[in-house]
């Protein structure tokens, strides 16, 4: 494998994750042009919740998907399709479990999750939609997952680019020519994701996949290691709902409302920027996976050197690009006359710099998680989500204030970026992927 052909295979997994981030952002565009900043204060209070799928779909996709593509570096495509089978009933079934829990209890999680009566018939209306779309969108994440695991990142790109195409157009039709409000935009959503999934249930009903679908009873030592395996990106989107619910109410305490919705903006270009990154970094595992696997020791030490280098240059330049258009970028969701344009603008200025580190810190969370080592991988999801970011989000904005605020992720990514380096070297001399 060469440069080029490393390039070619990992691009589609990060359009991918690019346009999943895109369903968010693009609900918030038309809902902060068209309904107004309090309605998209009030959906990002709810993002917390996609968390929860999220992170199951991840440790699902990621740790069953590692063990998946060893077992088709082995030949052993019948093992491969029972493991895609239990796989595919299990997050379902998560999916419809999540749904009911959170509509029997819908009153108390908007509580905890900060909303308050100004913002109560917004968040209220949305999260209905959000909550029925769940079962959909963690069958999205696996067919993904399954799609990297197989070696056909095409084919679910294409997937994403179906859905995220789908999600534009109703967000338009539903918001601006029906004047549906935050409802337009959860039923946008949640049809984009549908559409998407039927695409790929073709696919994967077809000759062309690796896998053949069947009803096996489920194989609870494989389970058991999905979820040892996959804990870490468990832990990393969970941690993504921890840090969102965390920086609404701290945006909530030090600047009302307005903070909020600058919040708002600022994670939705996190997340863009992020989920690129994870893309890059869950592209690689499947061939770490599959080289580990099949015991080709080159091959596995020239993927990770072509991936360190192309993340030493490409993070300075996502960097200087997002904070020399920080302006224009926040612009896309306020006219400059609302107070929380300044905000945002001032945060992102600050925000930014945590971007120069969170790929290499993805990537190295992924490399454990590729060679079923879940433990240390788990171990830096866990410090970073629920040490550093804890301990920073406490000290920071007293200290600070608003810019503490903005201050908390450049910190913790810096901070996560030494224990990476550290975990990786420790650990090089342990096994020969080094």
């Amino acid at each position: 494998m060469n440069v080029k052909e490393f390039l070619n295979f990992l691009t589609p997994s990060i359009l991918v994750m690019a346009f999943m981030s895109a369903y968010a952002i693009v609900d918030g565009y038309f809902i902060s042009a068209f309904v107004g900043s309090d309605a998209l204060a009030a959906v990002n209070l709810i993002i917390p919740l996609n968390s929860i799928i999220f992170a199951v779909g991840l440790m699902f996709a990621a740790g069953g998907g590692a063990l998946i593509s060893i077992k088709l570096g082995e030949k052993n495509k019948e093992t491969a399709s029972k493991y895609f089978s239990n796989l595919l009933l299990v997050a379902i079934g998560f999916g419809l479990l999540v749904t009911v829990v959170s509509f029997l209890f819908k009153e108390e999680i908007l509580g905890l999750l900060g909303v308050n009566e100004e913002l109560w018939n917004y968040s209220s209306n949305y999260s209905n939609f959000i909550f029925i779309s769940f079962p959909f969108l963690i069958t999205k994440m696996e067919f993904a997952g399954f799609l990297r695991a197989e070696g056909s990142p095409k084919v679910s790109l294409i997937m994403s680019v179906i859905g995220g195409l789908a999600n534009i157009i109703l967000d338009y039709l539903f918001i601006v020519v029906f004047d549906m409000g935050v409802e337009g935009a959860g039923l946008a959503t949640m049809l984009g994701i549908i559409i998407a999934i039927l695409y790929a249930g073709r696919y994967f009903a077809s000759s062309k996949s690796s896998f053949s679908f069947g009803f096996h009873p489920i194989d609870f030592k494989f389970m058991k290691e999905v979820i040892f395996n996959g804990s870490s990106e468990m832990v990393s989107e969970l941690s993504i709902g921890f840090t969102a619910l965390v920086f609404n109410l701290l945006c909530l305490k030090y600047a009302g409302n307005d903070g909020l919705a600058a919040i708002s903006v600022i994670l939705y270009i996190h997340l863009f920027v992020g989920n690129s990154f994870f893309g890059f970094a869950i592209g690689t595992a499947p061939l770490i996976s599959y080289y580990y696997g099949s015991k080709n020791i080159k091959a596995l030490r020239k993927v990770k050197k072509y991936a360190l280098n192309t993340l030493l240059a490409v993070s300075p330049i996502v960097v200087s690009m997002v904070f020399i258009s920080k302006s224009l970028l926040v612009s896309i969701f306020f006219d400059a006359n609302n107070p929380a344009y300044e905000l945002a603008v001032q945060g992102l200025s600050i925000f930014t710099f945590g971007f120069l580190f969170i790929g290499y810190n993805m990537f190295g969370s992924a490399l454990f998680t590729a060679l079923s080592n879940g433990k240390i991988s788990a171990m830096i999801s866990f410090t970073k989500s629920f040490i550093i970011f804890a301990i920073m989000a406490f000290m920071l904005p007293k200290l600070m204030g608003v810019d503490g605020i903005w201050l908390i992720m450049p910190v913790v990514e810096i901070s996560i970026a030494m224990l990476v380096f550290y975990l990786t070297r420790e650990n090089r001399q342990k096994a020969y992927y080094a």
